[in-house]
This record gives C-alpha cells, sequence and structure tokens, in this order.
C-alpha cells in the first residue's frame, strides 16, 4: 500500500525555499515540527488533525574528522543526527505522521513489533497524546533495553514472543487484522510520509542543493523507502534537478536487501519485479529456518516488509546495496 496525490488539485510550493517563512513562527506547533512544516508534501491531513509533539528538531552535522580517516575532502561528508527526536529516535519522523492518521480513523489501540526504537516511539506518543493505549511485541531477548525502559515508562503492554523480530513482525500484523489494532511498523505507508521530512531538512540544511549520495542502513527498508518517494515526488513537483544517488547499508548478518539485488539480480523494473523469484527466496529462507545474526541490532531484520518499495526507492535514486 502507497499514499498517492493528486497534485493538480493540490496547491504546492513553487520553490523548496518558501518553506523558510515558516522558521519565524516557532510558536505554532504545526509550523515547529520538523515534519508538519512540509505538510503541503505529505497533505493527508487537515492541520486542526495533526498530533504532533515537536518530533524533527534535528541537524546536520559537518563530518570533517570522519571524511579524514575516510580518504575524502572537508566539507564532503555530512551526518543527519535524528537522535534529537523527543523519543531519541528517527521513528518520530514517522510515528507522528501514523498517529495523525490514526486520530482521523478514530483508532484506539496501536501495536508495532520492536527490536527497540518503534516501541519508544509508539509509546511516547501514546503517552504524550493519550489518544491510544500502546502494545509491543518483541522477540526472545531481541530488543534494546534502554528503549524498552521507555516503552514500559510510558505503560506500554509489551509482549514477548518465541523468536526473533521478523516472527514478532509476522504476529503483530495478525492481531492487528484480527483485532482491528492499527498497527504503526513501516508497513504502515503513513509512517513513510513522515519519514520522507528527514530528506527535505537535508535539503533545508544544504541551501536546497541536492547532496551526491545518500547512505542509509537498511533494515525494515522503512527510510531507505521514504527517501526514495520524497525525491520521486519532489523530482515529479519540479522542485529538484538532481536526484541524489542512494546506498543501502545491509549488516552481514541480514542481508536478504544485498543478495536479492546484488545476488538474484531483482529490480523494481517500473512496477515489474520478479515476484516469483523473491517468493522462491523467502521460502528457501523459510525451508533452511535462515535467521538475521547481527550485534546491528536495529537492523537485524531478514524479511523487510518495505521490500518493493526499496527496490522502486533504487530505481529512482540509481542507487546501490552493500
Amino acid at each position: 500500500m502507497d499514499v498517492a496525490y493528486d497534485w493538480n488539485r493540490l496547491p504546492t510550493p513553487k520553490h523548496l525555499s518558501e518553506f523558510e517563512a515558516k522558521w519565524s513562527r516557532r510558536t505554532t506547533p504545526v509550523d515547529f515540527s520538523g515534519v508538519w512544516r512540509f505538510r503541503e508534501l505529505l497533505p493527508f491531513a487537515q492541520t486542526s488533525q495533526i498530533l504532533t509533539i515537536g518530533e524533527g528538531q534535528t541537524i546536520i552535522q559537518k563530518a570533517d574528522v570522519l571524511a579524514q580517516k575516510l580518504g575524502m575532502r572537508a566539507d564532503s561528508l555530512h551526518l543527519q543526527y535524528e537522535g534529537m527526536n523527543p523519543s531519541g529516535s528517527f521513528k518520530d519522523n514517522g510515528m507522528t505522521a501514523a498517529f495523525t492518521h490514526a486520530r482521523i480513523t478514530g483508532a484506539r489501540r496501536a501495536a508495532c513489533a520492536s527490536t527497540g526504537n518503534t516501541s519508544a516511539s509508539l509509546a511516547s506518543y501514546c503517552s504524550a497524546t493519550g489518544l491510544m493505549r500502546g502494545i509491543v511485541f518483541i522477540g526472545s531477548g531481541k530488543i534494546s533495553y534502554g528503549k524498552l525502559a521507555q516503552a514500559l515508562d510510558h505503560h506500554a503492554l509489551t509482549m514477548q514472543i518465541a523468536g526473533d523480530f521478523d516472527d514478532a513482525m509476522a504476529r503483530v500484523q495478525q492481531v492487528a487484522r484480527r483485532l482491528g489494532v492499527y498497527l504503526v511498523n513501516s508497513i504502515n505507508p503513513f509512517r513513510l510520509e513522515g519519514q520522507k521530512t528527514i530528506m527535505l531538512r537535508v535539503l533545508e540544511a544544504l541551501a536546497w542543493e541536492p547532496p551526491d549520495w545518500i547512505i542509509v542502513p537498511g533494515g525494515n527498508l522503512g527510510n531507505s523507502s521514504a527517501f526514495g518517494k520524497a525525491y520521486m515526488e519532489l523530482k515529479d513537483l519540479g522542485l529538484v534537478k538532481r536526484i541524489p544517488r542512494l546506498a543501502v547499508i545491509n549488516a552481514a548478518g541480514a542481508r536478504t536487501f544485498d543478495t536479492l539485488v546484488n545476488e538474484k539480480n531483482i529490480r523494481w523494473n517500473q512496477g515489474n519485479p520478479d515476484n516469483p523469484a523473491i517468493d522462491t527466496f523467502f521460502k528457501d529462507l523459510d525451508a533452511h529456518d535462515g535467521r538475521a545474526n547481527t550485534i546491528a541490532s536495529a537492523i537485524e531484520i531478514n524479511r523487510p516488509v518495505n521490500l518493493l518499495k526499496c527496490l522502486r526507492a533504487l530505481e529512482v535514486m540509481n542507487g546501490a546495496v552493500r
């Protein structure tokens, strides 16, 4: 499922610099938010429906020391630091959009599978807004305890199941369908609408000039999919002339996307990916009980729910996977 807009019927900016006018209106919550100040580019909700807790106050930092160690020139490497979000995670960019959509639908319970960040973000929004009760599914020992503490502090109901994140993800989808619980993992397309704005803040910090490359870790592939959608829409609207390249980095012990792209030669193919080959890959993974195993617990995922959308992002952004 994807969120598509009829841009011909919507007011859109003529230039990205028009968003700068909102910098002076920081006493207005939707303009203070680093997500919703770009609401003309995610126009699925009326201003009165938006739920925000001040997310998106994040900055881009020059990383000259790291650039030097990598043999790059000064001023050529930047890091987008999303740890300054209210829950300490980039997930808040998407959670504010998901909660806004949940409010529109009248949802009263929200659930996620999590290795840490999603659970903390979900619980924070539940607590701050009082909109929904949060339910978190975690695998056996597969969660950041600091993030779990955040979820518990905000009174989320936490359920541990036998298995890993992929098992928890499968189970929470079953529960959401059967019990009518609102699912806030990045399989929810409204999550990705909020995460598009990470790229808008990057552009904002670079005086609206796209960088050469965007490098992002790949787990469930939500961020990379959102980034591709952001640039696809910006190019279609004539708001950028050039699209940066995208590099998605898998962990060595959780390299489903790397395998499919670089070994199985799977491509988006203008909306016609080789679905039978993808299905065969996952059947073989199941037959051998293939499990992700990496110290990078946040991306310890073998069955990314945004696989197809990330294939699209690679096509849009002439991307690479490692």
